[in-house]
């Protein structure tokens, strides 16, 4: 850990701060581009179709009407709208737009006008005709002996991959063996930005796109792809981004709305309703997961099994690299594991990226069982999963990179030590009345993609005052990396936070990156920043020298040391850059760094719950949320305290409201709006403890980890444990309020009429 830090592992504010609490920071929405028509993109209603007309004819008539853009009028090319690098679990099953929808959202045609209210008349006079078909909406139904083939190109039956993983014997399964069901709903993101996008084809050559991505150089290729171009002639721009969560994580609408500008000749907007943002774009998969846990009576584990069916709904975009990923994330020694994962296509609200990819869904079946059986054995459950729980240099089952930091023990001391208080101040109820009882949940993650597939790059250019810009192609989507990677930045070249400005995703202007998920923002494209940073204070140090050929120049934390006979000379960076830009054997420094993963090291989060639970009343109300978490060096404490806190509120969520609602006759998503699928609010969220442990990841950046999906992991299982000890029950479904009646944490705490 060596030397204090001068600017990482503070609480700084944002860099963007001011300007989003001023309302000055623009979005994509806010972007005034020039002539640009208004669009509105026509969704099936129905679940599964024949288009069998399309009449435009009404539409025409009306003022301002531009141009309808119709699935004969684009290419008829299949693709795959994943945010993610070519790969073999990446399927091509989707269109730009369908004459054949497979579910309630999938593009039809789209209706451009000269102003919104104009595009929505024209919209409504567009008639459709379809031949309906009956779907198959649930797991049970797509695999049904019979069912037919949703993507029948890709697979005879619905399930469409299989992610078998496993090492040693089914037969060793240990002296005590468990076993449970688990289900998880779908869920959805609920960015507060809205998916929004403006594209400029009106030459037919050069496509300029404004989009809220996390993606901008998968999505530039895709649709260089799709359009028959160059990716040199196509430029993808992220402008501030409301919340991604993984909603961004693949792309929407547009090429449709590339293809619609080209037609028209000049830019063209479109912005998704409320409802578009529920029926139309990606939700958590919904999953149903069988278990089984094996330990000896001393408490060792012996043996885990995991039967994974995932609804990935009708396109596979992640579905099949999400139920990879859930395979790779099991944190304790079990020397016997077997993991089957299927990805089930159904008519289905479409399943895509969230916050744990995979993860979230099975940590809450195995850390409740991890609880059933900490019961049965007799055991603390906090100390059955530090007993159990992986140490450094050992391996997680089926993973090859040994394990390179672990502070677990310290983020469970560290959590006890606050339980601890809050029960001497408020003490721990358990009567006839109110019962009382506290949770446990352990979560890992990655820092990057599991399978070391991040690649990122960074510019470092030295101004001639000693002030720096960097370049980097990562996506900022409201969790802070653009000042992370600043502080990381500033730190290497020895300079202040404020000397430092940064430019990121736009594909013109900024160096490759994969993009912004799997956690790998402060490792894979901190890690480039910091190489980028050092190879700018080598190629400085070489120039330094050469202006002073007769000395010997040493290279110090905080500037350069010349040194001459007796004479010694300090110069601090800016000094330093400033004397190589004038001396007539000085240059520009500029500094380049690319980092290709070689590891995706796991943070480790302890989650512990307080709830209260009323028989007669069937209530339960969430009282408090511990996190401990090792994140290795926090770069910025400020922001790795709000991650933590913010994955704490979409945890509750998940545990408590938040899931899609069909109508199971109409065969209708009826989450369609705020009023009809709850997020969590103010007086619904417990007191909120979040701990950084003290820890070193020696491949991150200066020592980093990541945070951003670790947070959300465990908070459900905790929950959901802790509810299961003070009412009795062994629960294993989500949302808790299907079964309980959830009061909110401001709720009076005196008895209930």
């Amino acid at each position: 850990m060596g030397k204090p830090f001068q600017v990482l592992n503070h609480a700084i504010p944002r860099l963007e701060s001011m300007e989003k609490a001023t309302g000055k920071i623009a979005y994509t929405a806010d972007l005034d581009a020039h002539g640009a028509a208004a669009a509105i993109v026509l969704r099936s209603p129905h679940s599964c179709a024949r288009v069998l007309q399309i009449d435009c004819s009404e539409a025409e008539k009306v003022p301002g009407f531009l141009g309808c853009l119709l699935p004969c009028e684009v290419p008829d090319i299949l693709y795959n709208p994943s945010g993610n690098p070519p790969a073999e679990l990446l399927l091509a099953d989707a269109r730009i737009l369908t004459e054949n929808p497979r579910y309630i959202g999938d593009r039809i045609v789209c209706v451009a006008a000269e102003t919104d209210e104009a595009c929505r008349m024209a919209a409504q006079k567009v008639k459709i005709r379809y031949e309906v078909h009956a779907p198959l909406l649930t797991l049970k139904d797509a695999m049904a002996e019979g069912a037919r083939p949703i993507q029948p190109h890709l697979s005879a039956s619905n399930i469409v991959k299989r992610r078998n993983v496993s090492q040693g014997s089914p037969d060793q399964k240990g002296e005590v063996l468990l076993s449970g069901h688990f289900s998880t709903p779908s869920m959805q993101h609920v960015p507060i930005e809205p998916t929004c996008c403006i594209c400029d084809f009106s030459d037919g050559k050069n496509l300029t796109v404004y989009s809220n991505s996390q993606t901008v150089f998968q999505e530039r290729r895709i649709v260089s792809e799709l359009l028959g171009l160059k990716e040199n002639d196509v430029r993808f721009i992220k402008p501030a981004v409301g919340g991604g969560f993984g909603a961004r994580q693949q792309l929407h609408s547009q090429p449709v709305i590339a293809l619609m500008s080209k037609k028209l000749g000049r830019p063209v907007r479109l912005v998704y309703t409320r409802e578009e943002e529920f029926t139309a774009t990606a939700v958590r998969l919904g999953t149903e997961i069988d278990i089984e846990v094996g330990a000896n009576r001393d408490g060792v584990l012996q043996y885990l099994s995991a039967y994974y069916l995932a609804n990935i709904g009708p396109y596979t975009i992640h579905g099949p690299t999400i139920v990879a990923g859930a395979s790779r994330k099991i944190q304790y020694r079990i020397p016997n594991y077997f993991f089957d994962g299927y990805s089930i296509l159904t008519n289905d609200i479409c399943g895509g990226a969230f916050r744990g990819y995979g993860n979230t869904q099975l940590t809450f079946g195995r850390e409740i069982m991890l609880d059933r059986m900490a019961q049965k054995l007799g055991m603390d459950p906090l100390e059955f999963r530090l007993k159990n729980h992986v140490k450094v240099g050992e391996h997680f089952p089926c993973v090859d990179a040994p394990v390179t930091s672990c502070a677990i023990e310290e983020c469970a001391r560290r959590a006890m030590e606050i339980r601890t208080r809050i029960d001497v101040e408020e003490h721990l109820t358990f009567d006839e009345e109110v019962r009382q009882a506290w949770g446990v949940a352990f979560a890992c993650h990655g820092s990057g993609p599991s399978s070391r597939e991040g690649l990122s790059s960074a510019i470092v250019m030295l101004n001639d005052d000693g002030t720096a810009r960097i370049l980097v192609g990562s996506a900022d989507i409201g969790q802070g990396s653009e000042t992370m990677l600043s502080q990381i930045a500033a730190e290497t070249l020895g300079l202040s936070l404020s000397d430092v400005r940064i430019k990121a995703a736009d594909t013109l202007l900024t160096p490759y990156d994969t993009g912004t998920f799997a956690s790998s923002q402060t490792f894979v494209c901190g890690n480039a920043v910091a190489l980028a940073c050092r190879d700018a204070r080598a190629k400085l140090l070489k120039q330094l020298m050469e202006t002073v050929p007769e000395a010997v120049v040493t290279e110090e934390d905080d500037g350069f040391l010349i040194s001459s006979g007796d004479k010694r000379e300090h110069l601090s960076v800016q000094q330093a850059v400033r004397r190589v830009a004038f001396h007539q054997h000085g240059g520009v420094i500029i500094g380049c760094g690319s980092y290709k993963a070689q590891a995706s090291p796991s943070p480790f989060v302890v989650c512990m719950a307080k709830v209260e639970y009323r028989p007669k009343l069937n209530t339960v109300r969430l009282l408090h949320i511990i996190e401990a978490a090792d994140v290795g060096t926090p770069i910025n404490r400020l922001s790795v305290e709000g991650q933590l806190e913010g994955g704490i509120a979409q945890g509750v969520g998940y545990a408590l409201f938040e899931r899609m609602e069909r109508n199971p006759r109409a065969q209708k998503t009826v989450s369609t709006d705020l009023l009809h699928y709850r997020v969590p609010q103010a007086a619904d969220m417990p007191k909120t403890h979040v701990v950084i442990a003290d820890s070193y990841e020696p491949t991150g950046p200066h020592g980093a980890k990541s945070v951003g999906e670790v947070a959300t992991v465990p908070v459900a299982p905790a929950i959901v444990n802790a509810v299961n000890r003070a009412a009795g029950t062994e629960i294993g479904t989500l949302p808790l309020c299907d079964r309980f009646v959830i009061l909110p944490h401001s709720a009076e705490r005196g008895p209930l009429s």
